[in-house]
């Protein structure tokens, strides 16, 4: 149930992602959300379907930094988090269904997970230098229930953030992916699905 769910987000993003190439995150809700106050979060290891080495860590660790640095949430560490997915047998690239979510978030006494999926990466040289390109899709589950509460699906090039000539121009996947992140959380606090820990 929960594959098939996740086969059917995955090709409403691909749908989405050839649309406009919004400059904002695209934000769907499916759940109601529970205390808004939680802050005991896990961020689980993500899935790579770029072909980009490394891409899934990347942007995994990239999460992980702007949870804490943005927001102080507390949030578990990714040696518990590889500790529990050997313990239940499972690999880095799975994706867990709704009775495994739960079993993660009560071992690692967390109320949300974060599970993410990069679906485009890529850094292609250019005339005028190298132009990274990033989509990818994160979705966040009540530790409790192991529900689906809201799914965010992003693209954007180093392009993008071009002011004039060459000034601000992205070249990294990293660097990249770390304003798409950030920007992503701020859209999440904007509609109330985040709130930040007091600093």
């Amino acid at each position: 149930m929960c594959r098939a769910l996740c086969v059917v987000i995955s090709f409403w993003g691909m749908f989405a992602l050839t649309g406009c190439g919004a400059k904002k995150p695209y934000v769907q809700e499916f759940s109601v959300r529970g205390s808004a106050d939680r802050q005991n979060i896990a961020v689980l290891p993500f899935v790579n379907r770029s072909g980009f080495p490394q891409g899934s860590k990347i942007l995994y660790r990239l999460f992980l930094v702007e949870l804490v640095q943005q927001c102080h949430w507390h949030v578990a560490l990714e040696g518990d988090v590889f500790k529990i997915y050997r313990q239940m047998h499972l690999k880095p690239w799975d994706v867990p269904d709704v009775e495994q979510l739960r079993v993660i978030a009560v071992r690692l006494g967390v109320d949300t997970l974060i599970v993410g999926e990069v679906l485009e990466m890529d850094e292609k040289v250019t005339q005028s230098g190298v132009s990274p390109t990033l989509s990818f899709q994160v979705r966040v589950y009540d530790g409790k229930s192991g529900l689906l509460q809201w799914s965010s699906l992003y693209r954007r090039e180093g392009g993008d953030y071009q002011k004039m000539m060459h000034f601000g121009m992205v070249n990294t996947v990293s660097q990249l992916g770390k304003k798409m992140v950030q920007e992503i959380l701020k859209v999440w606090r904007e509609k109330g699905l985040l709130v930040c820990a007091d600093s």
